[in-house]
């Protein structure tokens, strides 16, 4: 590896930095204003100052000779008692000043002579900070009142985060979820492997750190701020609370159990089983030293058993149930029988079980005051989780259940996350000009699975649609597989006051390094054609099978025991150096110009094999445009920059705080999933005729990056009302795609119907590798290698509108139109994976641009919020409303069209009419059979296609990738709390009760707030193609409707009560 780039970093951090550390996120929050007299005069040099009421935490500032003042490294929150002074004239104060996280408070005050007794002084203070010069992207603030009144029952940041607009879930702006940058206090808090989720803990259903414990959460999708890096869909940003003057302490419980969930999803009754879901925990903060030191702990434990699923086995009596599959309850039985007397292993049951999850979680955390111009932050918390999954409803053909499949209880799994998380902030502030903030922070990840089942081949037995029906043994992603993360972070920021100028300079440094031990296919994978077959022992990839000598399951599994588990290593730093300028142009007129610049460098080496040098050294790679080229599978990307330059601005067009103008565009430079990294490094563990798949990265491969543009109008009306509308546009720059380099391109095409797709080599076999069959050519899942592309882009255009009134009331009603399109949304971890669920016409090595998979395309949402004290009591309402349309989903055939030896990524042909599709099968012959019912399937098909909103728009046409969207839903919450107050001594406690309805709609009408699901997404089995290239399909004539109600319990409605105590 080329050192140079290497020590270049560490010297330029060492010039710029010496020992001083930080990371990506934005933890604090800053104020200015302009000071004047009442001629409108700047007052210089005016002596402003800010106190931090709960801690006593003092900042000030001098005005600059125009009158502005600006004050940074601020804590979050408030209130805040402002001062302003100048000689000669009357002192101006506000006493009630709260900031929000990523945003600057705007105090502005007109002082008036001294001796001037009938004037009072002026001071301009928006309480929203909407109408903040810094405010020019897209972002959302949730503080302590909204934090507190919003419905929960999962007390999950997506609660929170769901307040933005343009999100969907953990999605932003119609972009991949794995792309967004989660941070805890500024420092890094992602799930960097990107394994199922984002979120550190998601893969366990885990909240890393108690709700109780949050003060603030700032998402951020275009902040022009280049300080904010490590995404292309969304910075989320959470602070923690701290300790201040007073001791403050609460302990709470949450409970809710089967009796407060609903049982009924329309007409269908859905048993809740034993649902129970408990939480506890305590928080208590307060003074060491006061004014100088404080803490603050949190902790908390979750506890919840439910139902693993709400799929049934048709037992003849419930045949055509929203919940009924078509898999047979006498199949399972005998399936079951024939395990456990013969096998003598036990799959568990196929229906009706639960899983469990459970978690526990701490923070600490001080803050110290060292002196007026200096503050100290150390923060610790951990995570110790696991959670009950059932198998990957996706990944190499998908397992979890569906209207069309049950696995047994045993091939489900079990994940552990814990997480050990330590930072620690340093803000300083130097003679009214200079500001610096430093942040160290460290993260330990410790991850594994464990399958539910004893040691047994992994068993997927088939239907007569070619469907996978049943599956049961060990799950075959879960074995010793065990995944530690570390992540190191490091960064300075730097601030100089020049009049209007306010210039921020900084360095990060990133490191992530990773050990995995993955070991797929660990047990063996054994197929059968279908129930009969198992039980005959006749398995499906050999229609020869001897049933007396070759199989032997207890066999498989005394041979795979003996093998070693695999480990792979990933070892990335990325750098950033970033400048920037904020130019107060005049007072109504912010503008800020920037550049950043982020580079990855890959530190460890892939161990070169003979296994290795046969893939480097083999000829018979193909790009996608079948042209020859290298892979060499032990090389990682070259170490290449990535600039990301960005202007924003925000214009005051009245300079009354009324009309606001702004917006800005630059480019946005994240992080990959780090586990497509792991993919390659896993080669190290090939030998000479390896067989399965090789994974490498394209030479030049780049981090994801956007060019994102973003243009908001805000209007205050004269009554408080609040009108935004805004509009993002973003262009992929460099996105991520998936190839397979083992593929050459298709040579045949279709023929008989309006289906004239590509498909690959002679009929009716295929052999798309190598003509050498005793080269390395011969690969089952392909040479996978990451590469670049730069098609794909994102529009939202929001609407919202807001009101805070003056009797306490808060509501806000938004509407966001989206439209995402991508070259793949890359829909999994392992690379061969995701290269071959990306659904395509032809060749899937060149898929078109279509819609992404992620955002809704029309989303509706409102919340509310009140509260009245009276004598000893308050109570307090909250509500959020979502209503949306836009799920995707693709309609592909089941089985392999185009011969790619790829299942289910073909795209629907729909056919016009009779003419446009034939039924029946093909020989091995490659002649057709005609099928006898082909009229009654037909029929049958028509109808369906006539009644999907989607496949009735594309006749004669190809589905698109996702192109058919879920119908709409809708969903309301509530929460309600009453407090009652006790006077304990000096001081006021409060026993406090909650009520959190999730999906009321559903408790008033079991027909309401059901959400629905594809009853399936493959209508049409392929069965052939002839000689002539004629495709031949079959379709049950069973399928009428495209959708069944999701009898889990998403639909059904849900209450939690909850109980605290709060000590003052």
């Amino acid at each position: 590896m080329n050192q140079k780039p290497l020590q270049f970093v560490v010297l330029l951090a060492l010039l710029l930095t010496g020992s001083m550390l930080f990371s990506q996120g934005v933890t604090t929050s800053s104020l200015n204003g302009r000071v004047v007299d009442k001629n409108g005069d700047p007052l210089f040099p005016a002596n402003v100052v800010a106190v931090h009421v709960p801690t006593g935490t003092m900042y000030g500032a001098i005005t600059q000779s125009d009158g502005f003042y600006r004050i940074t490294n601020m804590r979050v929150g408030g209130p805040y008692k402002v001062t302003v002074s100048y000689v000669g004239y009357k002192d101006g104060v506000e006493d009630d000043v709260y900031l929000k996280l990523n945003q600057k408070g705007v105090v502005n005050m007109t002082l008036y002579e001294a001796a001037d007794q009938l004037d009072e002084v002026v001071v301009s203070y928006d309480k929203d900070d909407l109408f903040d010069p810094d405010r020019k992207g897209a972002s959302t603030n949730v503080g302590e009142k909204q934090i507190s009144t919003m419905p929960t029952i999962k007390r999950s940041q997506q609660d929170l985060t769901r307040l933005t607009p343009q999100s969907d879930g953990n999605s932003f702006g119609g972009i991949n979820n794995l792309y967004n940058n989660f941070s805890l206090d500024g420092s890094i808090f992602n799930n960097s492997f990107g394994l199922d989720y984002a979120t550190p803990g998601g893969q366990s259903d885990a909240q890393p750190v108690s709700l109780d414990a949050i003060e603030q959460v700032a998402v951020s999708l275009t902040p022009f701020d280049v300080r904010q890096g490590g995404f292309t869909g969304a910075g989320v940003n959470a602070i923690t609370k701290s300790g201040t003057n007073d001791v403050k302490a609460s302990v709470y419980y949450y409970m809710k159990n089967d009796k407060m969930i609903g049982k009924k999803v329309g007409s269908t009754e859905s048993p809740n089983n034993d649902f129970k879901d408990n939480s506890f925990g305590f928080t208590v903060g307060g003074p060491i030293i006061k004014n100088k030191l404080f803490f603050f702990v949190s902790a908390e434990g979750v506890r919840r058993t439910e139902l693993a699923h709400g799929f049934v086995a048709d037992n003849g009596e419930n045949t055509g149930e929203p919940n009924v599959t078509s898999v047979h309850e006498a199949d399972l039985i005998a399936i079951q029988n024939r395990l456990r007397d013969y096998w003598g292993y036990d799959p568990g049951v196929y229906q009706g079980y639960n899983h469990s999850k459970s978690n526990n979680k701490f923070l600490a955390k001080l803050d110290w005051n060292v002196s007026k111009n200096q503050q100290i932050t150390i923060r610790y918390n951990m995570l110790d989780a696991y959670k009950d999954i059932l198998p990957h409803p996706e990944a190499i053909i998908g397992r979890g259940p569906t209207s069309y499949r049950l696995p047994f209880e045993n091939s489900s799994y079990r994940i552990f996350n814990k997480i050990n998380s330590i930072m620690g902030e340093w803000k300083s502030n130097y003679h009214n000009k200079i500001s610096n903030k430093m942040m160290l922070g460290y993260t330990a990840f410790r991850d594994h699975r464990e399958p539910k089942s004893t040691p047994f081949p992994v068993v997927d037995i088939f239907d007569e649609n070619g469907n996978l029906a049943i599956t049961f043994g060990s799950e075959m992603f879960s074995t010793h597989n065990v995944l530690n993360q570390d992540v190191y972070q490091f960064t300075d920021d730097i601030t100089y006051f020049a009049d209007k100028h306010t210039i921020t300079g900084g360095v990060s440094l990133e490191r992530f390094y990773f050990e995995n031990s993955f070991n797929l296919f660990y047990y063996p994978w054994d197929m059968f054609g279908s129930v009969q077959d198992f039980l005959n022992n006749k398995k499906a990839s050999d229609p020869d099978f001897n049933p007396d000598t070759d199989v032997d399951f207890n066999q498989q599994v005394t041979d795979a025991s003996s093998k070693p588990y695999s480990w792979s290593y990933v070892d990335v730093m990325q750098f950033a150096v970033y400048l920037q300028d904020e130019f107060q142009v005049n007072p109504r007129f912010n503008l800020s110009y920037g550049v950043r610049m982020d580079m990855p460098i890959y530190l460890n080496s892939i161990p070169v094999t003979d296994g290795v040098k046969e893939v480097e050294n083999f000829d018979g790679w193909v790009d996608e445009n079948g042209d020859p080229v290298k892979v060499d599978p032990a090389k990682w990307p070259k170490n290449i920059p990535l600039w990301s330059p960005r202007v924003g601005f925000n214009w005051d067009i009245t300079g009354k705080n009324t009309f606001q103008l702004r917006g800005g565009t630059g480019i946005f430079t994240g992080r990959i999933p780090f586990v497509w990294l792991g993919n390659q490094a896993s080669n190290a563990g090939i030998n000479p005729g390896y067989t399965f798949q090789v994974n490498a990265t394209s030479d030049d491969f780049k981090f994801p990056q956007i060019w994102k543009t973003d243009l908001a109008f805000d209007w205050k009306t004269k009554n408080n009302w609040v009108l935004t509308i805004e509009g993002i546009y973003g262009k992929d720059i460099n996105a991520v795609v998936h190839r397979n380099y083992n593929m050459k391109p298709p040579t045949g095409q279709l023929s008989g119907t309006g289906d004239n797709r590509q498909i690959f080599a002679s009929f009716p076999e295929a052999n798309i590798y190598s003509s050498d069959p005793d080269a390395i050519g011969f690969l089952d899942a392909g040479t996978i290698v990451l590469d670049n592309v730069k098609e794909g882009s994102q529009f939202t255009l929001t609407g919202k509108i807001s009101k805070m009134t003056s009797f306490g009331l808060y509501f806000d009603l938004a509407y966001t139109y989206l439209s995402s399109r991508d070259y793949t949304s890359i829909p999994a971890e392992i690379a061969a994976d995701a290269f071959q669920r990306n659904p395509i016409v032809g060749n899937p090595n060149t898929p078109s641009v279509s819609w992404s998979r992620y955002g809704l395309q029309h989303r509706i949402i409102s919340s509310a919020n009140y509260g009245v004290d009276y004598g000893m009591f308050r109570s307090t309402f909250g509500m959020f409303f979502e209503a949306g349309k836009g799920n995707r989903y693709s309609f592909v055939y089941a089985g392999d069209l185009n011969h790619d030896n790829i299942m289910n990524n073909d795209l629907l042909y729909v056919p016009a009419d009779k003419s446009d599709i034939h039924f029946g099968t093909v020989g091995d012959d490659g002649v057709a059979i005609p099928a006898s019912d082909a009229d009654a399937q037909w029929s049958a098909l028509e109808s369906f296609i006539n009644q999907d909103d989607y496949l009735s728009t594309r006749k004669g046409k190809y589905a698109e990738r996702n192109g058919a969207m879920l119908p709409w839903y809708a969903q309301i919450d509530l929460r309600f709390m009453q407090d009652f107050k006790f006077k304990v001594g000096d001081k006021v406690n409060k026993l406090q009760l909650s009520f959190d309805i999730v999906n009321f709609g559903n408790m008033l009408n079991s027909n309401w707030g059901v959400y629905k699901l594809p009853r399936t997404n493959t209508p049409i089995t392929v069965q052939g193609i002839d000689n002539s290239g004629t495709p031949y399909f079959s379709f049950d004539t069973n399928l009428k409707e495209s959708y069944i109600q999701d009898v889990s319990i998403n639909s059904k409605w849900q209450m939690q009560i909850g109980i605290r105590y709060i000590f003052n």
